[in-house]
C-alpha cells in the first residue's frame, strides 16, 4: 500500500508518454504512491484516439522546443520528468534532456532494452530508414514496411519491391505509394497472426526499428520461423540522464526521488 505524506504537497511527475510502457508507469507510480503523487501525461498527439490512462489529466501537442518545456515545468510546478517516448523519438529525447539539465530537473528515460538477435535470425543492421530503403530492392521483392510513419518518403520510387506500409495512423508527410497496400493496425500483434499475414502477402523481407519490447515483437518471431531477412534499422542511443530499463526500476527510482523530496 502507498505511505502517504500527508505533512508535505504530493510530487508532481510530468510523463511525456506515446507508448503503452508509458501507461503502464502511470498505473504502478499510482498504486504505489498514491496521493504521495500528481501525475500528468504529455502527449505528441501524432497518433489518432491514444489511450489514455483514468485519473490523469492529459496535455496534447509539441512544447516548441527545450524553451516551452521549460516554460511548462515552471507554469505546472513539475518536479520531476519521465520520459517514457518512443525509443526512436529522438527529437523529444533530445530536448526533454536539454530543458531538465536547464533547469537542474530531475530526470528519468525509461529505455526499454533492444531486441537481441540470435543465431535463427537473418537481420541486416542500417543506421537509417534512407539506407534501409536503398539496399531494400538487393533483399526481396515483397516486403512488410513496419517502420512507423516518418520518413516513409524514403521508399518512394522502389520499383522492384511490392511494399505492404503497415502503421497506425496514416503518415503526416506526403507519401507516394505508387507500388503497394496500406495496412493500419495497432498492436500487441500475435506470432500465429503475424505468420498469416507475412504468407498471405507472400512477404520476403521485413523492414523495422529495433522498438524492443513485446508489442511488436511477433513479426520477428514470425520471420525468425519463416527465415524471412528484416532489415533492421539500429536503435538510437539514451539520452544523458537517468537511465531506467524497466518499468520496476522507474518506480524505484521516483521512490528514491521521494524520499528526497
Amino acid at each position: 500500500m502507498p505511505r502517504h505524506r500527508s505533512a508535505k504537497r504530493p510530487m508532481h511527475i510530468l510523463i511525456f508518454g506515446g507508448t503503452g510502457d508509458a501507461n503502464r508507469i502511470i498505473r504502478n507510480l499510482q498504486h504505489e504512491f498514491g496521493q504521495d503523487v500528481r501525475l500528468q501525461l504529455s502527449l505528441a498527439g501524432r497518433t489518432s484516439a491514444p489511450s489514455i490512462p483514468d485519473g490523469v489529466p492529459v496535455r496534447i501537442g509539441g512544447f516548441g522546443g527545450p524553451e516551452g518545456i521549460i516554460a511548462h515545468f515552471r507554469t505546472e510546478k513539475i518536479d520531476l520528468a519521465i520520459d517514457a517516448t518512443h525509443p526512436y523519438a529522438t527529437a523529444i529525447s533530445a530536448n526533454i534532456a536539454k530543458a531538465c539539465h536547464a533547469v537542474a530537473m530531475p530526470c528519468i528515460q525509461f529505455h526499454r532494452p533492444a531486441w537481441a538477435k540470435t543465431e535463427q535470425d537473418n537481420w541486416i543492421i542500417v543506421n537509417s530508414i534512407e539506407e534501409a530503403a536503398r539496399i531494400l530492392p538487393d533483399h526481396g521483392a515483397r516486403a512488410l514496411i513496419a517502420s512507423g510513419t516518418k520518413n516513409l518518403h524514403a521508399f518512394e520510387g522502389l520499383e522492384k519491391t511490392w511494399l505492404l506500409v503497415r502503421t497506425v495512423d496514416a503518415p503526416r508527410d506526403t507519401f507516394d505509394l505508387a507500388y503497394g497496400e496500406w495496412l493500419f493496425a495497432r498492436g500487441p500483434f500475435s506470432v500465429e497472426g503475424e505468420t498469416e499475414l507475412l504468407e498471405r502477402n507472400e512477404i520476403d523481407v521485413i523492414v523495422c526499428k529495433n522498438s524492443g519490447g513485446k508489442a511488436t515483437f511477433a513479426k520477428i518471431e514470425a520471420a525468425r520461423d519463416l527465415k524471412i531477412p528484416v532489415i533492421m534499422i539500429a536503435r538510437p542511443g539514451g539520452e544523458p540522464v537517468l537511465q531506467a530499463p524497466d518499468a520496476k526500476t522507474v518506480v524505484q527510482n521516483v521512490r528514491n526521488f521521494l524520499e528526497q523530496f
